[in-house]
């Protein structure tokens, strides 16, 4: 990274002594500017003792003072902006961050946004309950006391079934910001429709993570943004959005899953609806080459790089930055979620796991009478809803057959869905309504 000029600092310190503090960590004065605001904002809306005591006014000026000197020189020594705040904005939450806990990136946003809105499209203007996502099952039939057939669709929203909301799994949850996300929007859309629509959960979430103090920030988010239960909640009888510590490695944690589902019309008894995560998959070589001196030096290895780990039976060889997407794509195999969205770090990344589940769904075809377990394996970039930009390919060979890819810029989420919502028409033709809209 290249030294930044004396007369720099002389310019920003001629505008206020708190961006030449900050100028090491944002190295451009418009960028101190902006994290300045961002902190006088901050330190502004945080309550103090003495604030609204016309008596104290003086002294909060001072102390404020003293705290954006604080908060700007944590900042200027290189700590994320994040956790100098405490927050970062996600899908129209606010999420609490802190040390030990990974913070939500943008592209993390922009693809649970994008799942959201697949999940739990907007409803009709005028017909509540809400219509089926273009992801649910084709509607039943079932016969009314006269004898005339009557409709009845999943009102729950993309891929529930059997009674309840559509079930989440949130592995390596972090600080919660992708369930949560995804229960916001759900709950969003059905209280467009009536209060009481909006009364009955349109989804459960269950979250799981290794680290204790990711576990203790989920279940705080979960209260900070008023999302079904409090700081406290642990078990799924107490709210519709739970979160605990567990290895995703091991097999106790299922117990605190909710038993299968009664069979739906192919036979299958599911755990879950959805299965999505964004695990630790960097390598130990790309930690210490490729990531900034920033997440190195503050977020935490664990959530990063995967430890190294035994090979999982019936996956084949893998490389160790993609151990935890061979365990959950087994897991997929056992829960059987209809759909899946695993976050990753690049498209070579992307093409790999692309080809475990590839790899899965052939083996599913021979032993389930040649029926494929994905109907869908697609790769999204970091911006899924944008157009590609000049020369990036929307097409990638994997396992010798075409997986298309969604989006601009680096390779961020392999996307499946199951072969039986794809192969109905009616379903498969709102599906790529859905997903593929141009514009």
């Amino acid at each position: 990274m290249p030294r930044l000029p004396p007369s720099l600092f002389r310019r920003a310190a001629r505008i206020s002594p708190h961006l030449a503090t900050l100028l090491p960590a944002c190295r451009t004065i418009a960028s101190a500017r902006a994290e300045l605001r961002w902190i006088r904002e901050h330190v502004s809306s945080t309550p103090t003792p003495s604030r609204g005591n016309s008596d104290a006014a003086n002294d909060d000026d001072g102390n404020d003072n003293a705290r954006i000197a604080r908060l700007a020189a944590r900042r200027g020594a290189g700590e994320p902006l994040q956790y100098v705040l405490g927050t970062q904005p996600f899908a129209g939450l606010e999420m609490l961050c802190a040390r030990g806990v990974l913070i939500p990136r943008p592209e993390t946003e922009a693809w649970a946004a994008m799942l959201a809105e697949l999940l739990f499209p907007p409803p009709s203007s005028s017909l509540p309950p809400p219509p089926p996502s273009p992801l649910s099952p084709a509607p039943s039939v079932r016969g009314s006391g006269d004898g005339a057939g009557e409709t009845r669709e999943n009102s729950h929203g993309a891929v529930g079934g059997g009674g309840g909301g559509v079930r989440i799994l949130d592995f390596c949850s972090g600080t919660g910001c992708i369930g949560l996300a995804l229960h916001a929007h759900a709950h969003a859309q059905r209280r467009a429709v009536t209060a009481a629509a909006a009364a009955a959960a349109p989804a459960e979430v269950f979250g799981f993570d290794v680290e204790p103090r990711a576990v203790r920030l989920a279940r705080r988010n979960r209260a900070h943004n008023n999302l079904g239960g409090s700081a406290t909640t642990t078990t799924a009888a107490e709210g519709a959005i739970t979160f605990r510590r567990a290895d995703v490695f091991a097999d106790a944690w299922m117990a605190d899953l909710p038993p299968p589902r009664e069979e739906d019309d192919g036979g299958v008894r599911r755990r879950v609806d959805v299965l999505v995560s964004n695990p630790p998959y960097i390598s130990r070589r790309g930690f210490a080459a490729d990531t900034g001196r920033a997440v190195r030096n503050y977020e935490p290895e664990l959530a990063l790089v995967p430890r190294p780990r035994s090979p999982i039976p019936g996956a084949g060889p893998c490389a160790p930055e993609d151990v935890f997407y061979a365990r959950l794509l087994e897991l997929a195999d056992a829960l059987r979620p209809r759909v899946v969205a695993l976050e990753v770090g690049d498209m070579a990344q992307a093409a790999r796991v692309a080809g475990m589940a590839v790899a899965a769904a052939a083996r599913d075809r021979d032993r389930d009478d040649g029926r494929a377990r994905w109907g869908v394996v697609e790769i999204w970039r970091d911006w899924p809803d944008c157009r590609p930009a000049d020369g990036e390919e929307d097409v990638v060979e994997v396992c010798g057959r075409g997986i298309p890819v969604r989006g601009s810029g680096h390779g961020r989420v392999v996307f499946l869905v199951e072969d039986e919502m794809v192969r109905n028409t009616a379903v498969n033709r709102g599906f790529r309504r859905g997903l593929y809209a141009e514009g």
